[in-house]
């Protein structure tokens, strides 16, 4: 390997360990598809589904109450004050390539992504105060540093100090160390020292359960809590959004990447999935508690490979040049976007190509117009300052949410009340969506709507994969359309896009495909997010204004941003932080020493 004269023995050794990985990731390609039978082969119907989907009803009577489902909540912490850990990190620090002869990256970008105010303890407790009804077990992912015992070294995960070691905890918090849930193939890019590597394999920690919170130490709970405010078997995982948004249709020059915070990861990971989904512009989720499925999540690094592996393996943020897979940004739209697909795959390849044969005639073609034109005819806007035409007559369950969990069973959200949109109102990318452009032939193919196309031999353009894939990736917002105009024909539910019952396996792989993918949105107005710079800021914004103001949200961030090491300016901050912990969240967890 050819090295340049600069680069010190320990970076060379770490480029070799990189080189290897390089060659692991090089074979795997960018993106694939999986298949909708492949996809959902991990899925269970339970009998109720059907009608849920298609008509948008659940029938308590036949199906009973459900129980309130259990939920893990899943940490990402480091003991950043701990000697071996410093030891562990440092060694790794001076062969990465980010390492400068000044020594600049290593004095930076350590200053607070590894300090520790006592969070953990606290968000714990919070989860205990206002969550504990529904919690499956808590995990806490750590890093393993090198520990004597028995006069042999051996690697021991971090613990925090507060936390008991007795079985009994155990029950409730489990503490993991990195090399017990990375993938096989990842191990020998540990330790790790990227949250956001360790969150690409997250969804491989032991449960019992598929439905998980990803959270940071820094994030708390502010007020009783639900399950659905996470997550309900009706409508899916819960995502919130900010009002940034991205459409990477190419990777420029370092010059065009961003480079503050998350953005050019997010930036990185647009590219994904337009290169998967096609174009369109994707809002970037709240930085709050990440609610994923664990096998949705698996399913959407399975179809990144080459990014998945590769992103796991960046020891430390930038490495690549910050061209590193989002696991967030990237699931929640993986989600998003198979909820959408599968319902034209359903439309197109299953109902609307009624004898099978792969070839949309003109008799197929005739339903699919008949199927959209009055939703068409009714939504389609008069111009594009006018705002989105909504069909009165079909039932907005979004609003009706809260009822329709109580009449099944379960508790209606608490927090996270300000509901947006579900996903048995339809995909959302059609919420907002005006189709005042819509033409026929643009979205369908040229002569779509006339048998003399193919009175004398068969159209290519007509083939049921070339339009699905049409609809589905060329022209989105045609797509969009199609479900929008569609829907408008049911007073809810998704019926008119499913199969008829007559497919038996066809249907019943949609049914499973749509469980698996479903969301809910919600406006996080009840997230309070702080970027903590000095005591002072603290004490007035979060104390002063906030807590003694009486005000309360349904979750906190109190994000580090101090970048100092002056031991009084930090001394300050740690005691208006311990001030404020105690006064939010005061009674210990039944999982803390001294208890």
């Amino acid at each position: 390997m050819t090295t340049s004269p600069s680069m010190s023995d320990d970076q060379e050794e770490y480029q070799d360990d990189k080189q290897e990985e390089k060659l692991y990731s090089d074979v795997l390609p960018d993106v694939i598809r999986i298949p909708f039978p492949d996809a959902v082969r991990d899925v269970e119907l339970e009998g109720w589904e059907d009608e849920w989907f298609s008509k948008g009803r659940f029938d308590v009577e036949r199906w009973g109450q459900f129980d309130t489902p259990k939920i893990d909540f899943v940490y990402n912490w480091v003991n950043g004050s701990e000697e071996a850990f410093k030891e562990s990190r440092h060694q790794y620090e001076l062969k990465s390539p980010l390492n400068d002869k000044e020594g600049k990256w290593i004095s930076q970008h350590s200053t607070n992504r590894y300090r520790d105010w006592g969070e953990l303890r606290y968000s714990l407790r919070s989860l205990d105060q206002y969550a504990a009804g529904f919690i499956n077990k808590i995990q806490i992912l750590v890093n393993s540093v090198k520990a004597n015992r028995d006069g042999a070294v051996e690697l021991r995960p971090q613990r925090p100090a507060w936390l008991r070691d007795d079985e009994e905890t155990d029950k409730h918090v489990q503490v993991l160390g990195q090399e017990s849930f990375f993938r096989e193939e990842e191990q020998q890019c540990l330790p790790t020292f990227n949250s956001l590597a360790i969150e690409s394999e997250l969804y491989m920690t032991p449960s019992t359960t598929d439905q998980l919170v990803a959270l940071s130490d820094d994030m708390f709970l502010g007020m009783p809590h639900s399950a659905s405010d996470f997550y309900s078997p009706l409508f899916g995982s819960v995502m919130a959004f900010k009002t940034d948004h991205y459409n990477t249709k190419t990777l420029g020059g370092k010059k065009s990447v961003p480079s503050f915070g998350e953005k050019p990861f997010v930036y990185y990971t647009s590219f994904l999935l337009n290169n998967r989904f096609g174009p369109r512009s994707r809002h970037v989720q709240a930085h709050f508690t990440h609610s994923v499925s664990r096998s949705v999540m698996r399913e959407t690094m399975a179809s990144f490979p080459r990014p998945a592996v590769q992103g796991a393996c960046e020891r430390f943020r930038g490495e690549s040049q910050h061209y590193q897979i989002y696991p967030w940004y990237a699931s929640f739209h993986y989600s998003i976007e198979r909820f959408r697909e599968v319902l034209l795959w359903s439309f197109i390849m299953t109902k609307s190509d009624v004898n099978g044969d792969g070839y949309l005639d003109w008799d197929e073609r005739r339903s699919i117009l008949d199927t959209i034109e009055p939703g068409w005819r009714l939504l389609a806007g008069s111009g594009s300052s006018a705002p989105a035409k909504q069909d009165e007559n079909r039932v907005r369950m979004y609003y009706r949410m809260p009822q329709v969990l109580e009449d099944a069973g379960l508790e209606p959200p608490k927090a996270n009340v300000n509901v947006l949109w579900t996903s048995i109102d339809g995909p959302e990318t059609i919420r907002n969506l005006k189709c005042n452009d819509f033409e026929v032939d643009k979205c369908f193919g040229d002569s779509f709507g006339s048998p003399l196309s193919d009175e004398a031999s068969q159209n290519p353009d007509f083939m049921a994969s070339n339009l699905f894939s049409r609809l589905a990736s060329q022209h989105g917002e045609c797509g969009d359309c199609l479900i929008k105009f569609a829907l408008a024909s049911a007073e809810r539910g998704l019926g008119p896009l499913l199969p008829p019952k007559s497919k038996k396996q066809d249907r019943e792989v949609v049914i499973k495909a749509l469980k698996k993918y479903q969301h809910t949105i919600v406006d996080p107005d009840a997230m309070k997010f702080v970027m903590i710079k000095d005591a002072e800021q603290a004490e007035t914004e979060l104390l002063e204004r906030t807590i003694k103001q009486g005000k309360a949200y349904g979750q906190y961030c109190l994000n580090d941003d101090v970048m100092t090491e002056d031991e009084e300016q930090v001394s300050k901050v740690a005691q208006t932080m311990t001030a404020l912990f105690e006064e939010l969240w005061p009674e210990k967890g039944r999982w803390e020493r001294g208890t």
